[in-house]
């Protein structure tokens, strides 16, 4: 294959799946990957995309944010897995918080249904989706509804944690950085969500191994004050030790 020609339709990937990493390309494509990462390199500089550790990213702003439709069959399998693996850890009696999101849709939707708990959202999707479960005692917070990620947000979300508190927390990020932290594009999302992490006893965050690396505009946390992270295989092994020597928790599903 032509130089440009696989350049194409690596760009062609990058539009499909937001994300791509070197290895994969590499045995796609059935060349090195210093071949891999001269093409990356030279559509960075094109302006094409952005390079992270490991592949690139879609070219886009901080406060860039894809509706909650759009990203709902990007990664869906990886986001399935995920969701049973997180699911699997509430226990009887639990008082748990899911934020608003795709992957941790896949949470509410595993969640065990032979067990009896409280579940606290700030989604309406994800609390009627919950309301199917006749097992489970749905909670959710009022506040601002932001069509875009539907969440509830703002002041009245605020004065609905007063006094409240739980025992995991599984929230869902855009951005995953060593250098700086947990990151949402919504500046009001990551407020919410750095209050629910001062208000549970264990943080989980649930994303697929194409959030590490991005930055988004909002910080919600450095890494050391979570918990854990659940993510898919996918992700890069040297950044997973990164990771580690931070005492947090990395949890890997097969996809």
């Amino acid at each position: 294959m032509l130089t440009e020609h696989r350049r194409q339709v690596i760009l062609e990937r990058l539009r499909s799946r937001k994300a791509v990493k070197t290895t994969e390309l590499s045995e796609t494509f059935a060349v090195s990957s210093m071949t891999i990462r001269n093409d990356l390199n030279a559509l960075a500089e094109q302006g094409q995309l952005v390079r992270v550790h490991g592949g690139a990213i879609t070219r886009q702003w901080l406060t860039a944010e894809p509706s909650y439709d759009d990203k709902t069959n990007i990664n869906h399998l990886e986001k399935e897995q995920i969701g049973k693996h997180a699911a699997a850890l509430v226990e009887e009696g639990m008082a748990i918080f899911v934020g608003n999101g795709t992957t941790t849709m896949e949470i509410i939707r595993h969640l065990p249904q032979e067990r009896r708990f409280r579940v606290f959202t700030n989604a309406l999707n994800h609390a009627l989706e919950v309301n199917q479960l006749p097992q489970a005692e749905v909670f959710v917070l009022g506040g601002y509804l932001r069509e875009v990620s539907l969440a509830m947000v703002g002041r009245l979300a605020h004065q609905a944690l007063k006094g409240i508190y739980f025992d995991i927390a599984f929230l869902g990020v855009n951005g995953i950085s060593i250098d700086h932290g947990l990151t949402i594009p919504s500046l009001e999302e990551a407020e919410t969500a750095a209050e629910i992490i001062e208000r549970s006893q264990r943080t989980i965050i649930v994303a697929d191994h194409t959030k590490f690396g991005i930055v988004a505009h909002g910080k919600i946390a450095d890494i050391i004050d979570i918990d854990a992270i659940i993510t898919d295989s996918g992700l890069d092994a040297r950044l997973m030790d990164s990771l580690s020597n931070l005492d947090v928790e990395i949890n890997t599903v097969m996809v």
